[in-house]
């Protein structure tokens, strides 16, 4: 469901009247959005004196949503367990291709992080996922499709017998980002989720291709790490997201844990972002060179 919506739906859905002012400080949107919600989805209000309520049927959309966004916390020992024999599977990281697996824990937080806002119902696509967050937001809860691109046809193999498993909706595409996304791909997701390399060369083109994949109202979560003795890499990362026209929504400090990755304390942050009007791919077309660590990234 669309955000907006959501928490407009959210704000009635104890069944109280509210006017159009009084809705947007309770929604916390603005004037314009809840303009469009109520003309776009007339169905799910009814008139109430000078206020608004939620009718029958927006009162079933919310419960829908919040079902859908719930990551069923009582079975997380389970599933915990079950994330980790998945990932037991996995070779050791290679580190040719900046492979360094996170923690249990950050998978599980990813996981909920994701369902819990709703994005595997508009659409989720993972731009590389050896550290197989897409399983984690499967046994979250997730009943929906979610989609994986990676080069590495092992973590591909994984995932494919796990969905086979599990009955899971897990597509899978081996692509190499050097190359374009398939047309087939472009626009058709509301939320990329990539730990991209930390080369600012491949930072910069795992972004552009998220933007290829992303709808007008899309969100990008992009892991950011760097060492605090080398703040420019971050600042170039940084420069990054603004050159390609994202806007900021939030910024998770600390918020995955790696086993390894001791050039930037064995942590990064977690970035929201939110696609714009000005939102454009800084990489076009088919790429060369390196794009990984294994050797010095440039200045």
């Amino acid at each position: 469901m669309y955000e907006g919506a959501f928490r407009i739906l959210r704000a009635l859905g104890d069944g109280r009247s509210l006017t159009q002012d009084e809705l947007v400080h309770a929604a916390r949107e603005s004037t314009s959005v809840v303009r469009d919600v109520i003309e776009r989805y007339p169905k799910w209000f009814d008139q109430a004196g000078d206020g608004l309520r939620c009718s029958e049927r927006g009162l079933a959309a919310l419960a829908r949503e919040l079902m859908a966004r719930t990551t069923g916390e009582e079975g997380e020992t389970s599933w915990r367990q079950a994330y980790e024999k998945l990932a037991s599977k996995r070779k050791d990281p290679e580190r040719a291709l900046d492979q360094v697996y996170v923690t249990t824990d950050t998978a599980i937080r990813r996981a909920k992080l994701l369902v819990e806002a709703g994005e595997h119902q508009r659409g989720l696509i993972f731009l590389g996922d050896d550290d197989l967050t897409s399983a984690a937001v499967q046994l979250a809860g997730a009943a929906r499709r979610v989609t994986v691109v990676d080069t590495d046809p092992d973590i591909l193999n994984i995932l494919n017998s796990a969905a086979e498993e599990h009955g899971w909706e897990i597509e899978t595409t081996e692509h190499d980002l050097r190359k374009p996304m398939p047309r087939s791909m472009r626009g058709r997701f509301g939320a990329v989720f990539t730990d991209p390399p930390y080369a600012v060369e491949g930072f910069r083109l795992f972004i552009s291709r998220a933007v290829n994949l992303l709808k007008p109202d899309g969100r990008l979560y992009v892991s950011l790490g760097y060492s605090r003795r080398a703040s420019e890499r971050g600042l170039q990362k940084q420069r990054v997201l603004g050159e390609a026209g994202f806007l900021v929504e939030a910024v998770f400090e600390g918020f995955n844990r790696y086993e390894g990755a001791e050039s930037i304390g064995s942590q990064s942050a977690l970035w929201r972002c939110r696609v714009t009007p000005e939102t454009k791919a800084l990489v076009t077309g088919e790429v060369e060179g390196p794009l990984y660590t294994s050797r010095p990234p440039k200045a």
